[in-house]
């Protein structure tokens, strides 16, 4: 990938106070892409500025509760044949920005019309919360435009068939607007609810919508709502869409499942009926047997968990999580500790150290990991006599595979997951690695006599 690629590319994008991202919106793409196009639609902050220091093109579009409208505007000034139309609150790491243009060279001569990339979803600390799919980059062709004036969608305007590719390089595009404090803003500002609400006026039966309006209702903690209201929007859906992986159809009972789990006090029967009807419909999402394994685990039925759970990763490791499985592909490492604590609350010991050995080898700083290992052993220990001997084995072997305790990181990050797991021979092991002076330092003393 030396070589310059003949692809010439345009990033568009639609922005309102957007000053916090937008330097990190359009630098991804500097030496990428062949022009760089801001539409604002009324910003009050630095957006704008920040934009034209960083040479992009900018455009201004009267807001009209339309995202559509606008997003078409930033279409109309492309003048390259590829469009790459991320919001500022998205961007592509550099090493997958240098890949695009060759991607897009590789399927210049198909029939395609848009490319499908990773869409990876983080939390405020920079974690995964979620990965999805996503089209952001199509052809730059008349009549291929967005519809629907939120929640927007692309498609030909004469409706012939839309062709697309997963892209085969793995790209991902990293979104930050999930993230607790960008959730939180935009539903004050109830811009989308709106928006919506203007929508399913003109079109009452559009199961999709309502759909949205569900999500909205989530976000504002309305859950009474969020369920009345997915349950219409399936009432409305098509048999079409039945077996059709995507936002539009296999994540609305997904939605209506993570919304009855969330509730202490939801009926299982009517939990069981929907699971059934959802897994019939599309066999191949895996979140369903998560959420439904997660209700289990709440619910202290530890052989169903563990029954759904395992399903559910092996359906996402058959089908792959192209539009599906998301959940549990975002949460990987936590629905495998998910499994693990299964796994230890059947008497499984022999499971529950096989998965957190794997967990740790993965990533040793994993306290959850770490306190379900140790928890193994201790349950272990209570069977035998010589207790402090195997003790000893532990934090051996522990220090031998995942730790360093010359590091006071590591002893410390140790002794709290044995102090979690309540396995006193382990405390004092441990303990015994740091000076009186450091316990006292960092505040261990009181704390650890008062566990003992």
């Amino acid at each position: 990938m030396h070589r310059e690629s003949p692809i010439k590319i345009s990033q568009c994008m639609i922005v309102k106070n957007e000053e916090k991202n937008i330097e990190r919106a359009l630098s991804w793409g500097k030496g990428i892409v062949a022009e760089q196009i801001v539409v604002d639609t009324g910003s009050t902050d630095r957006t704008v500025e920040l934009a034209e220091n960083l040479a992009a093109q900018v455009y201004y579009f009267p807001w009209a509760d339309d995202f559509s409208a606008a997003k078409n505007f930033a279409i109309s000034k492309a003048q390259y044949s590829w469009i790459a139309f991320l919001d500022a609150d998205e961007y592509f790491t550099e090493e997958d920005a240098k890949k695009l243009p060759f991607l897009l060279e590789e399927i210049q001569q198909q029939h395609y019309d848009e490319i499908a990339t990773n869409w990876i979803h983080l939390n405020d600390d920079g974690s995964i919360k979620m990965i999805d799919t996503q089209v952001r980059i199509f052809r730059n062709r008349k009549g291929l435009r967005y519809h629907r004036r939120v929640h927007e969608y692309l498609a030909w305007e004469d409706c012939a068939d839309i062709s697309y590719v997963q892209d085969s390089l793995g790209l991902s595009i990293y979104h930050t607007g999930y993230g607790m404090a960008a959730e939180k803003k935009k539903r004050k500002g109830g811009r989308n609810l709106q928006i919506i609400q203007a929508e399913l006026k003109e079109h009452p039966d559009d199961f999709e919508m309502l759909a949205y309006l569900g999500n909205e209702y989530v976000g504002l903690g309305e859950f009474t709502l969020a369920e009345n209201t997915y349950r219409e929007a399936i009432s409305h859906m098509p048999e079409r869409m039945l077996g059709v992986y995507h936002v539009a159809a296999s994540e609305v009972p997904l939605r209506l499942l993570s919304v009855l789990v969330e509730q202490s006090d939801v009926d299982e029967d009517k939990l069981l009926d929907l699971y059934q009807w959802a897994t019939a419909g599309w066999p191949e999402e895996g979140d369903y047997d998560y959420f439904l394994g997660l209700y289990y685990a709440q619910n202290k039925n530890f052989p169903k968990a563990e029954l759904h759970i395992r399903k559910a990763l092996e359906i996402m490791e058959t089908h792959g999580n192209y539009q599906k499985s998301m959940v549990v592909s975002g949460k990987i490492i936590s629905t495998y500790e998910l499994l693990a604590a299964c796994c230890f609350n059947n008497g499984d010991m022999e499971s529950t150290v096989r998965l957190t050995t794997a967990l740790l080898k993965e990533n040793s700083y994993l306290m959850g990991a770490l306190t379900l290992f140790v928890l193994a052993f201790r349950n272990d220990a209570e069977k035998i006599e010589d207790k402090k001997s195997l003790a000893m084995e532990i934090a051996a072997l522990l220090g031998r595979t995942f730790y360093n305790f010359s590091s006071k990181k590591d002893c410390l990050f140790v002794l709290r997951a044995a102090v979690s797991a309540g396995y006193q021979e382990l405390i004092e092991i441990i303990r015994s690695l740091f000076s009186e002076e450091e316990l006292q330092e960092i505040n261990l003393v009181t704390w650890l006599k008062n566990i003992s």
